[in-house]
């Protein structure tokens, strides 16, 4: 079972991790969506959207844009990143990572269009 963490907005990926205003949560056991669920993000500070997706249970998390100290942190927690993703809908995003067509860029937060720290 996996228990992927996505931020978004409004049904889409957000391009930047920490900035997001919701996170969409789903479950994957045997390869199948089996649960999900959109949550509040916690505002934005340092290290606080790791500790919740932490505290959601989460063992994945798929994202565009983060900074080096989130991927440190989450992975410190045993937390898989999966960063560079596109923004498009949550639930195609999660139906191309089930089938290994999920395409991948540069994971690192430029600041375009997030509106910076």
């Amino acid at each position: 079972m996996q228990k992927i963490a996505i931020p978004t907005c409004d049904g889409v990926l957000f391009p930047h991790f920490g900035k997001a205003p919701q996170l969409t949560i789903f479950t994957i056991t045997d390869g199948d969506v089996t649960a999900s669920e959109t949550l509040t993000a916690p505002e934005h500070e340092h290290g606080s959207m790791p500790r919740f997706i932490h505290s959601c249970g989460c063992t994945d998390v798929i994202c565009g844009g983060l900074g080096f100290h989130a991927v440190e942190m989450l992975s410190s927690m045993g937390i898989t990143v999966h960063s560079g993703a596109p923004s498009l809908p949550v639930k195609e995003i999660i139906a191309r990572y089930i089938d290994g067509t999920l395409e991948y860029g540069d994971g690192r937060c430029s600041h375009e269009g997030c509106g910076g720290h």
